[in-house]
């Protein structure tokens, strides 16, 4: 079985500008169920964030950086999303399903920098945010390609199955199901470094001179170089790297799973299944965001210029073994 759709999507009216209060607080609609100890209770307003939580009545009202959620700005900023999905899927079949699924997927937005924290890394402000249409550029959580894959097997190996075993081998060897899930993605883009020009009047970029992807090491001493980026003309004027990188991502994503389970039952209504479990089988290390000192610190101090584009720390966890169990009656 083959799908195939696409979707696309639109977004208007992003928070950018802290000063306009319209975006800095609404309504406070849950007044009439928060308790005396929500930090919210018996105001007419509450900051915009909070319309933000699922269950914004509950808890202390205090929502700080613990949780990531920082919301600012005029409703200026726009987003496009548009995307080509598949899916290809074998039922159960001899013992045997399997599903594939691909996206190939585009996000460009203005607010690449957005109230919203917990949705990933950003290079902290726009050049201009009333100018947004020098921050137009891909999205800093754009992931180009993505795959997903799982295959599910019952082994031929058992009572009546083509290794046919009968008693204690049926009983320890056979009847044991595999299954496999591989999730590859490409990275998301890396922010393209500022200025570092002072005195600094706003938060400027780098110029672009050239593709900084041509001949990059992609190694975790060296992702990327800086030769590509050079100081605008004047302190006053917007640098001309995009805000992101298109074509110098972050490493993407090759993750392999793998699982044996089997039933053992102990009459008509009682179950018991064992399952061994592995996570990132490979034991890959997926490298993290590489730094990016502003070009005038790489430019004035060697030692700045020598960890530029490096990388040191990972986004995912090592290979992991889980056994478990659980008993139905």
């Amino acid at each position: 079985m083959l799908d195939l759709g696409t979707i696309a999507s639109y977004g208007a009216s992003l928070c950018v500008d802290p000063s306009n209060p319209a975006c800095a607080t609404v309504a406070n609609q849950w007044a009439a169920i928060q308790p005396a100890t929500n930090a919210n209770s018996g105001s007419a307003t509450v900051p915009l964030w909070v319309s933000l939580q699922q269950f914004p009545q509950f808890g202390n009202g205090n929502y700080g950086s613990g949780n990531g959620v920082v919301v600012h700005g005029y409703p200026g900023g726009d987003s496009e999303y548009s995307s080509l999905q598949t899916k290809v899927q074998k039922r159960l079949t001899q013992h045997f399903t399997a599903l594939a699924s691909f996206t190939w997927a585009k996000l460009i937005t203005d607010d690449g920098n957005p109230p919203l924290g917990f949705v990933g890394a950003h290079l902290g402000a726009a050049q201009d945010w009333r100018d947004l249409k020098i921050e137009h550029s891909i999205s800093p959580q754009d992931v180009k390609y993505q795959f997903t894959g799982d295959v599910s097997y019952d082994l031929p190996v058992g009572r009546g199955r083509a290794v046919n075993l009968r008693g204690v081998g049926d009983a320890v060897l056979g009847g044991w199901t595999a299954n496999a899930i591989a999730y590859l993605s490409t990275g998301v883009p890396i922010a393209s470094p500022t200025s570092g020009v002072a005195p600094s009047y706003f938060n400027q970029r780098a110029d672009l001179t050239c593709d900084p992807s041509h001949g990059a090491p992609h190694s975790a001493a060296t992702w990327f170089n800086y030769n590509c980026f050079a100081f605008p003309a004047s302190p006053f004027v917007a640098g001309t790297a995009p805000a992101y990188l298109d074509h110098v991502r972050t490493m993407g994503a090759q993750d392999f799973d793998l699982s044996l389970y089997k039933h053992f039952s102990f009459g008509k209504e009682r179950d018991l299944r064992f399952e061994i479990s592995s996570y990132n089988i490979a034991n890959r290390a997926q490298l993290g965001t590489p730094g990016t000192p502003d070009i005038t610190q790489v430019t004035s101090n060697p030692a700045e210029a020598a960890v530029f584009g490096q990388i040191t720390s990972t986004v995912n966890s090592p290979r992991q073994f889980q056994f478990g169990s659980r008993f139905t009656f």
